[in-house]
Formats: C-alpha cells, structure tokens, sequence
C-alpha cells in the first residue's frame, strides 16, 4: 500500500483547524494517509484542539510544537524531516479537502516514472468564510514551464503533492530569508528537474478572508488591474528577489536546461532602457494574454 504523509503548518487556528483535519483524515483514498503538523507558535487553543483529535484518530496525527518563524521557514522545516513516505501532500489549516482528493492525485502521480521529481497540483473552489463557492483559482491554459513558474504560480501550497524525489530536491539548507513563498520555490524546482502534473478539476474548497476575497470573480480587466495592484505592492520585487535566489542556488542545472541566460537577462534589466530592450525579447509569460500584459507593463515601469 502507498503512504501518503500530509504536512501542515499551523498557528492560531482555532477557527477552522478541526473541520480541516477532520476532511484529511477522513479522505476515500487506497493510500494509507497520516497527518504531520508543526505548530508555529500559536497563542490561542490550536494545540489541545490538535491533540484531541489524535485521541480520535490515535496513530493518525503527529504534532510538534515549535517557536514562532513564519509559515515558510515552518514548512521548510516540514519538508526537512519529512521521509520514508511514497508522496508527501501540503496543507493549510482553514481549507476543506473534497473526499477524492488525495485519491485524483494519486491517479495522476502513479502513471509517472517514480525516479522522476514529480508535482501534482489542481484548481480549487474559492468559497467564503462559511464555504459558500465565490469562484475557482487559476485553470492551467499553457504549458507549466521555468519561463511561466518563475513569475507566477498556479499551484499554491494547498494543493501541492510531491513524490519523494522532488521533497530531495526541495530539501535545503536554504536562506530562508531570501525565499518568498515556498509554494513558488517548489514549483520552480519541479519546473526545472521534473515535471507538474496540473489538474484543472477542483478538489479543495480554498476558504477566503477578507483580505484576500476581491477579484476572485473578476473579469479580464479586474484581473489586470488586480495584478497591477500586486505589482505596485511590492510582490513583483519580492518575487525578483527570490528569482536571483534560486539562480543562483541552481545556475549549473538552469544553464543545462536553457533557462538562465533568461532569468539573467531579467534580473539585468534594472534601467529604462535595458528594460524596455529586454521586453522586445522576453520569453517570460502568465497563463493569460492578460496577465502576461500586466507583468510586462509591470517590468516596463520598474515594478517588477
């Protein structure tokens, strides 16, 4: 039987945890499914509730409490320790997992070669606080590519499952510090040694707060103005930041593939000028004519 090991960050989440671990465990799976959290620190009842719940699943749950270092390095730390398992699958603490979740991934990933790093992902069902859909995040449209991961991900951490030989090339020691989303940083390793198995069926209902519920509906122009927002925010340089990082990190294997001499080209191109000559030639795209617009508008004016 494949084992399949979730691993799961948490941090004052009392609000929702239970109802999330709950649709873990409780997945229609032929794997045997086990559930790790590392606690980051939480202040709030988020511990008892965990170890109530692995009174009721007993061998089910694992928890390790930790000291409070933000949800990237808290996965990382995840994946560090994490092994003797076929597949490993990410998880937030507020979401609902459908039933089959685990299973359709499981249905893409054993068709692959084991020896290959291999990613699943898939798009999710957008809902309110109370789970009422308000929309789907991103359907995969073009090719999952280094020249499409560098600058945009469709498959957030919540949905990510990984066979053992991607978390090998995922596992640091990393700066964390120079890393801006870890769910970036694993698709990008997946892009270059592997392979991304996308799913455009929605197996996970993504609960949204506020801060986070506009655009989930929008059309073509509040997208654009959306990701023009996000640019102007500072999210294009942060992730610049990381792109540099894991140049650097991988130079050798993404000059074996092809792709660094444009990651390099982007990251050069810091004036006006070179800016705009850049953009002639650039090979980098989103999913949609749209947002690839935004990103080169976004470049053009310095913003990313």
């Amino acid at each position: 039987m494949k084992r399949i090991l979730v691993l799961m960050s948490t941090y004052n989440g009392h609000a929702y945890l239970r109802e999330q671990v709950l649709s873990i465990l409780r997945q229609q799976c032929s794997a045997e499914v086990k559930l790790r959290i590392r606690d980051d620190g939480s202040t709030d009842d988020t511990c008892e509730q965990i170890m109530k719940l692995s009174a009721t699943f007993p061998g089910r749950i694992e928890l390790f409490r930790g000291e409070n270092i933000g949800y990237n390095a808290s996965f990382f730390a995840l994946m560090e320790d994490a092994e003797g398992y076929d597949y490993y699958a990410l998880s937030d603490q507020d979401d609902v997992w459908q039933p089959d979740k685990l299973q359709r991934a499981l249905s893409f990933l054993e068709k692959e070669d084991a020896s290959v790093p291999l990613l699943y992902a898939c798009t999710s069902v957008m809902t309110d606080k109370k789970l009422k859909p308000i929309g789907e995040t991103r359907k995969k449209k073009r090719d999952l590519t280094l020249y499409n991961t560098q600058i945009q991900n469709i498959c957030p951490g919540h949905n990510q499952v990984m066979n053992e030989a991607l978390l090998k090339k995922v596992r640091g020691p990393w700066d964390i510090q120079k890393i801006y989303v870890y769910d970036l940083w694993i698709a990008n390793t997946a892009a270059l040694y592997g392979k991304i198995l996308f799913d455009n069926t929605p197996h996970t209902y993504y609960r949204q707060h506020e801060s986070n519920e506009l655009g989930s509906k929008a059309g073509r122009i509040g997208k654009l103005i959306r990701a023009g927002k996000r640019a102007f925010a500072g999210d294009g340089e942060k992730n610049r930041k990381q792109m540099a990082y894991f140049a650097a990190c991988h130079k050798e294997d993404l000059q074996k593939a092809g792709a660094y001499d444009e990651i390099e080209r982007f990251l050069a191109a810091r004036s006006f000028r070179k800016r705009s000559l850049y953009l002639v030639k650039s090979r980098l795209y989103r999913q949609s004519r749209v947002e690839t617009a935004a990103f080169r508008l976004a470049v053009w004016l310095g913003k990313y």
